[in-house]
Parts: structure tokens; sequence; C-alpha cells
């Protein structure tokens, strides 16, 4: 590398690499360059301070050096905003989990936590007492001569989240959210000779927005739990969350669009329409409705790929028998009767 005062423009033309490729570079290969850059500043500030015949100033070289200076803020800058980064992925270099960012909140305020702990402890020292077994571990309702902690916490009995697994989901940082959605298509392609006039198409495409809605839970919690982040950020995804879970859920699929509420599929899909199969099967069943429903859909340009059944009726299609008492099943429904038509 020849001895000059290197700026970025000079630099980045000397290692033959453009502007805009630079500024799409990430921090770390961003500071690596500048620190070469840097580098190479000072090799020149040496060469000059040493040369009798240096035509550059001492003023002169007092701003070169300041302008070096302010690389070596930026490389600094560069280097926070990496460590910055890899400190939010948890050191995997990829987006966090959600139990790691719970994790990792809860950890930032350890201490306030460890405040609230000790804050919370009982002062008052007990009487003591002969500890015998009619008067300690024998003195209650459910007294044992020998108690083992199994570890086993069990929760009240919820309803398994089935809908949510079949959503599209995605993320916003704003308070609506926004897509583009084909409203018309207008036109149609023919069948023409050489020469004849061409048929024009065309489609609407419009703007939609829903506002963005929240839902929201706390838990007061035991200074016991506090002291055990990973049984916390457990009570926290598999009590909380999944309970708000269910609420999301009930909003997805019921949803009326007033007030606070989501608007659900209930209240924006096509009500049930049996077409031309309307009176025309004989002894009609649930397994038929599902089936005109998959039609409907069909017909509508649409894939059906599942139905939310009421575990009730499914059921009772599953125990659905003839006259002689033997179980029916439709032989277009697999054999425990969850894929139909």
């Amino acid at each position: 590398m020849k001895k000059t005062f290197y700026t970025v423009a000079t630099f980045l033309a000397f290692k033959g690499i453009a502007q805009a490729t630079f500024d799409s570079m990430d921090a770390e290969k961003r500071a690596e360059l500048l620190t070469e850059q840097a580098k190479a500043n000072e090799e020149y500030f040496k060469e000059l301070e040493s040369s009798i015949e240096s035509k550059v100033s001492a003023v002169e070289l007092a701003t070169l050096k300041e302008a070096n200076a302010n690389i070596i803020k930026e490389i600094e800058r560069l280097g926070l905003e990496v460590k910055a980064s890899k400190e939010n992925s948890i050191g995997t270099g990829k987006g966090v989990t959600m139990t790691e960012a719970i994790e990792k909140a809860l950890l930032s305020v350890q201490d306030d936590i460890n405040k609230a702990i000790a804050g919370n402890q009982q002062t008052a020292i007990k009487a003591v007492v002969t500890m015998q077994v009619d008067n300690t571990i024998g003195s209650g309702s459910t007294q044992v001569t020998v108690t083992d902690n199994t570890g086993v916490i069990v929760g009240t009995p919820r309803r398994e989240l089935r809908y949510l697994a079949n959503v599209s989901v995605g993320r916003t940082s704003g308070n609506r959210a926004l897509w583009i959605e084909q409203t018309s298509s207008d036109g149609t392609p023919v069948m023409l000779g050489e020469g004849d006039a061409k048929t024009q198409l065309s489609s609407i495409w419009q703007e939609k927005t829903a506002e963005v809605k929240k839902i929201a839970v706390y838990g007061k919690v035991s200074t016991e739990l506090m002291a055990d982040i990973p049984q916390l950020v457990s009570y926290i995804q598999n009590d909380l969350m999944q309970r708000m879970d269910i609420v999301l859920e009930n909003q997805l699929i019921g949803g009326n669009n007033t007030g606070d509420n989501l608007n659900g599929a209930t209240n924006l899909a096509t009500q049930f329409s049996a077409g031309t199969l309307a009176n025309t099967i004989t002894t009609p069943n649930d397994y038929d409705v599902i089936g005109a429903v998959a039609l409907q859909t069909e017909l509508a340009f649409g894939l059906p790929n599942v139905i939310f059944v009421n575990p009730a009726i499914v059921t009772r299609m599953k125990l659905t028998k003839d006259s002689t008492g033997a179980y029916v099943m439709p032989t277009f429904a697999t054999t425990n009767g969850l894929e139909v038509a």
C-alpha cells in the first residue's frame, strides 16, 4: 500500500470497492476495512514525522490526525453496534426465540428481582418446637411419613390450540397492518385469428388496512418463583401465554370487529350454501355437509384443506351406526374419520 493519507473515498478506490458496496456491508466488515485504513494513515504520519523533506506543516499534520481520529471513533461505534447485535441474538447469530427473549428480559432486571425477594423475606424468629412426626409432616390432612417431591406440576386442563396452527401469522411494528388485495379482474382472453384485435384485460388492486389490536395479561408470582428464572420463564410460556393464545384463537374465529375485538373468520367468511346439492342427497348426514362445504370452496376457486368442527359433532360422526348396530364409516373418509372428501 503506497504511503498517503486515506479518506474513506480514496481508500475504497485503492481497494477497488464502490461506495454503495461499502454502505451495504454489515457493521463488522465496515469496521474491519476502516481499521485497515486507520493503520495505513498512522504509517503515513510516522513517515511524515521522520522525513526531513516533508512539505506538510505541523498544522496540516494535526488536521490529518484529527481526521484519522474521527475514523477511529467510527470504528469504535461500529464495534459497539456489532457487540449489541451479538448480545441481542444470545450469541447464536440468529433471531432470538420467545424463551430466550423472556429470559434475557428477566435477567436484565435480576437485581430488582433480588431486591423484591429480599423485601418479602420473613424477619420474625419463630419459636422452636420439638420436631416430631406428629407436629411436622404428620400434622396435616395429607400427612405421610415420607414425602418425596416428584417435580411434577399439574396445571388446570385447557383447550388444545388447533386453529392457530393452520393460519398464516406475521409481524408488524406499527399500529396498522397493510396488505394489497386484488379486488377485480376484468376482460376475457379469446381465441383470435392473425391480425384480429386482441382483448384488453385489467385488474384493480387496492390497499387494505386493519387496526392492530392488543391482548395482554399479567400475573403475580411468589418470591420463590422469581428467584428461579428458568421456572419463571416456563410459567410465563406455559400458563400466561397459553391462556392468552386461547383468547386470541377465539378472536380469530369469532371476533365481531367491534370495539377492541378482532375481525374473525366467522364475521368474514361466506355463508354456507349447499348450491346444486340442496335437496338432492338421500338421508344427508354430517359427512355430507362437510363434502358440500368442500365443494362450495372449490367452486369459489379455493383449495379446502381443513374444517373446524365441534368435537361433539366429530364424536357423533364416528359413533353413527346402521339399523343393525354396525358402525358406519363412509368410503371417502379415513379410518379415523378425521379426513373426509
